[in-house]
């Protein structure tokens, strides 16, 4: 059994409409995982409704909304080391992509089952009533199909509960030493980059709560109401954050996070963020023209020195006279300079590239483009995430004319 897979925990996420077999095969798959000896947890989507005594109601939006509360009650467990598989319907494309995002281990099962064979198992009545207003195809209307799920099992026919559950076992399994796998070739183009973001962010565990450099970044140096321009911005944790005060226009080269990032937005009725998939310093449709501030974080460190001075030359011509910049990024003095292979003076490649940058010469780059430091810290314990206390910069710098 994979270490990793016992360290994190996984999702199997086994989805299909009512009267697919959801709950059966879910249950078949979580018993056989318990006796490879996964801790695995059993969920099922009514009863979780059950549990949350009915709060909510069965409208699409209603729906939409317990989906969310499952994904994110799934997320917790997992971070517990506990591996969860969960039967529900929640057929929502913006949740499915949350589970991507949020989970470093995760499987999307769709049962695939003809109406006629739905509506003939009929386990709550649903097609029945249905069929007794005259039009049985309501059931689905409202609903997203899974659009790219890992795999898909026509639950029927010669297909038994146990072969379905065997089958989702399998990929789930033969998934797992994947998850790690994609490295980023040097040097990378563009869509190399890009491409290597979107696998990451389809399958690496993302944080959602704001970093606590944002939060420093919000509470102590924010004007009111700026515009805020971040680059890098990923699952778009800070973006959202950002957004109960200021406006933001966010970037990213991972066209997966975007898109998820504006579903989210669309979701919560989001109206001052706008998110851009392309990259940072290049022209690009939907950037702005002028900004009060630019923010980057954890992303100063994964850019060559020739994309960092474009970066930096970009932001420059974009904020407004005494504008700032504000930058958090590992340095040469981080201890995971030590790991990897060396590609360059303080390059290293591990899960993917990393360029440990030397305070005094950054800052003197910054100086060099017109940018004055109004503020400078090096040190860890500033960016804790789990066993990782990276050794990392925290810069203010402003624009001066």
């Amino acid at each position: 059994m994979s270490s990793k897979i016992m360290q994190a925990g996984g999702l199997i996420w086994v989805t299909g409409y009512s009267g697919a077999g959801k709950s059966t095969v879910a249950r078949i798959v979580s018993e056989e995982l318990k006796s490879k000896g996964l801790p695995v947890l059993f969920l099922d989507g009514d009863d979780l409704r059950s549990i949350l005594g009915e709060k909510f109601g069965h409208d699409l939006d209603e729906r939409k909304r317990l989906a969310y509360v499952y994904s994110r009650l799934c997320k917790r467990i997992c971070d517990n080391g506990i591996t969860v598989v969960i039967a529900t319907v929640a057929m929502f494309e913006s949740v499915r992509a949350e589970n991507r995002l949020s989970n470093l281990f995760y499987l999307e099962a769709y049962l695939d089952v003809p109406l006629d064979i739905r509506a003939e198992r009929d386990p709550k009545g649903i097609y029945l009533a249905a069929k007794a207003t005259g039009n049985i195809l309501s059931t689905s209307v409202g609903f997203e199909e899974p659009s790219n799920p890992d795999i898909i099992v026509k639950n029927f026919g010669k297909t038994t509960p146990q072969i379905a559950a065997t089958e989702i076992i399998e990929k789930f399994m033969n998934t797992l030493p994947l998850a790690d796998a994609v490295s980023l070739p040097i040097p990378a183009s563009y869509n190399e980059r890009a491409k290597y973001w979107d696998s990451y962010y389809k399958k690496r565990v993302a944080p959602t709560p704001p970093s606590s450099f944002a939060i420093f970044c919000n509470e102590n140096h924010f004007g009111n109401h700026c515009h805020v321009l971040e680059f890098g911005c990923g699952n778009g944790r800070d973006s959202f954050y950002f957004s109960k005060k200021h406006r933001i226009t966010a970037i990213d080269q991972s066209v997966v996070a975007t898109n998820t990032n504006k579903q989210r937005a669309r979701d919560e009725g989001i109206l001052n963020i706008d998110f851009v998939d392309g990259e940072f310093g290049k022209k690009t449709s939907g950037m702005p023209a002028v900004v009060d501030v630019v923010y980057g974080r954890f992303v100063m460190h994964a850019m060559s020195l020739e994309d960092e001075i474009q970066a930096l030359n970009y932001s420059y011509q974009v904020l407004k006279p005494e504008g700032k910049i504000y930058l958090e990024f590992r340095t040469d003095k981080d201890r995971l300079m030590n790991d990897g292979v060396i590609v360059g003076l303080n390059e290293r490649l591990t899960d993917h590239y990393r360029r440990f940058i030397n305070l005094d010469d950054f800052c003197e780059r910054l100086a060099q483009i017109g940018f004055a430091i109004d503020y400078c810290l090096e040190r860890s314990g500033l960016a804790k995430h789990g066993d990782d206390d990276p050794t990392v910069a925290r810069v203010i710098a402003r624009k001066i004319t």
